[in-house]
C-alpha cells in the first residue's frame, strides 16, 4: 500500500499573477506536486480538509477522486490534489504521469492546436501534416513569428485575419513540406444575443451567423470551428456540424457548464469534437473522454484553465491519446506544456521515427 503521509498547501501566483494553490503529497514511496489557479479563501479551506487524505491508498485514482469531489466544491481545488496523488503514485513506480496513466497505450503523440492571434475571434494553425509535435510547433512557431511581422490591429476583423494567415501558411507549405490549416473560435458563447463580441456578429440572428460561418469554412478550407454560437442556438450548431462536421472539426463549448441532460446531444449533433478541460479530478476527465468515444466523437485537450506552470495537461493529453491539444503561443504558462510535451516525445522515442495520434478528419 502506497500510503498519503503527508500533504501541503501553499499559496502562489499564477502566469498573470492571480492567487493559485499549490499542493504537495508525500506517499510511503513517492512524492507529487502540483498547482491550478485558485481564489485564497477556497485555499484557506483546503489546508483544513487536506487531513481526510491522509492514511489513503495513493494508487487507487479512483477511490481518491471519489472522496475528492465529495470534499471540494471548486472543480480546480480537487484536480490539484487529484494530479499531485497521482503524480506521487507515478513517482513511486518510477514512471513519469503519462504512463502511469496511460499504461502502454501512452504511445502517441497530439497534434498542437496553436493559438497565435486574437482579435475579433481566437485564430489557429494547425500542422495536420507534421510527422511528429516538434515538427507541428517548429512549422507553427514560424508562422506565429512571420505573422507577427504584419502588425495587425487587435480590433482587424476576421477576414483581413484569415486573408493574411492563408499567405502566410501557403510560405510555412512551402517550407516544411507538410499541410497547414487554419482554424478560428468565435467565442459566441461568451455573450449574449445583444453583446456580440465584434461588429460582424452584433445584432444578427442564428440564421445570419450560420451564413457568416459557412462562407468562412468554405473561403479559408478551415480545419477547426469552435464557438459559432451563443447558449440558446443549439440548433443552428447542430446543422453546422451537420453541413461541415465531415470535413471540418466543429466544436461548441457553450454547454460545458450545462446539465447532464445536454451531454449527449451536445456529443452526437452538435459538435465532432469534444472539448477535455482538465478540471474537477483525474477520473473525470478520463470519463468525458470515455463517453465522448463512445459516441463517436474525437477529442481535444484544453489547457486554458491551467494558468500557472503546471504540466498535466501534456501528460493527459499523451495518456488518453487524444489527437489534439489546445494551445497558445505565448506565455510562460503555454511555453511549459509545450516544453514537456517536447520532452515526453524525446523520451517515447528517442530519435527513432515519432507517432502521432490518428485524426478523425
Amino acid at each position: 500500500m502506497n500510503s498519503i503521509e503527508a500533504v501541503s498547501v501553499t499559496k502562489i501566483l499564477d502566469a498573470h499573477g492571480k492567487d493559485a494553490i499549490e499542493a504537495e503529497v508525500v506517499t510511503t514511496s513517492g512524492y507529487g506536486r502540483c498547482s491550478f489557479p485558485a481564489p485564497s479563501e477556497t485555499i484557506r479551506r483546503a489546508r483544513e480538509e487536506i487531513t481526510t487524505l491522509i492514511g489513503k491508498d495513493a494508487n487507487q485514482q479512483a477511490e481518491i477522486d471519489e472522496l475528492l469531489q465529495d470534499v471540494f466544491t471548486l472543480p480546480n481545488m480537487s484536480m490539484v490534489f487529484s494530479v499531485a496523488i497521482a503524480n506521487a503514485a507515478a513517482a513511486s513506480l518510477e514512471m513519469p504521469l503519462y504512463r502511469y496513466l496511460g499504461g502502454p497505450f501512452a504511445n502517441a503523440m497530439p497534434c498542437p492546436l496553436l493559438k497565435i492571434f486574437s482579435a475579433a475571434s481566437d485564430y489557429f494553425v494547425v500542422p495536420i501534416g507534421a510527422s511528429s509535435f516538434s515538427g507541428g510547433i517548429a512549422a507553427s512557431i514560424s508562422i506565429h513569428q512571420e505573422f507577427n511581422k504584419l502588425n495587425l490591429s487587435s480590433e482587424s476583423n476576421d477576414v483581413d485575419v484569415l486573408d493574411h494567415l492563408n499567405s502566410t501558411i501557403g510560405e510555412a507549405h512551402n517550407r516544411f513540406g507538410f499541410k497547414i490549416k487554419l482554424g478560428i473560435d468565435l467565442t459566441s458563447s461568451h455573450y449574449s444575443s445583444s453583446d456580440r463580441n465584434s461588429s460582424r456578429l452584433r445584432g444578427t440572428d442564428g440564421t445570419n451567423r450560420f451564413k457568416y460561418v459557412s462562407d468562412l469554412i468554405e473561403r479559408y478550407d478551415l480545419y477547426y470551428v469552435e464557438d459559432s454560437f451563443d447558449r440558446t442556438e443549439f440548433e443552428y450548431q447542430e446543422q453546422l456540424n451537420d453541413a461541415f462536421g465531415t470535413r471540418c472539426l466543429i466544436a461548441s463549448n457553450a454547454y460545458e457548464h450545462g446539465h447532464a441532460n445536454t451531454h449527449h446531444r451536445r456529443t452526437n449533433k452538435e459538435a465532432s469534437i469534444l472539448l477535455l478541460t482538465p478540471t474537477t479530478t483525474i477520473f473525470s476527465v478520463f470519463r468525458k473522454h470515455a463517453l465522448a468515444r463512445a459516441s463517436s466523437c474525437s477529442c481535444a485537450m484544453l489547457t486554458h484553465n491551467s494558468t500557472t506552470c503546471e504540466t498535466s495537461p501534456s501528460h493527459l493529453a499523451v495518456a488518453l491519446s487524444t489527437p489534439f491539444i489546445k494551445l497558445s503561443v505565448s506565455g510562460s504558462q503555454n511555453a511549459s506544456k509545450i516544453n514537456e510535451l517536447l520532452r515526453i516525445e524525446q523520451e517515447l522515442f528517442e530519435g527513432s521515427s515519432c507517432r502521432m495520434v490518428k485524426k478523425p478528419i
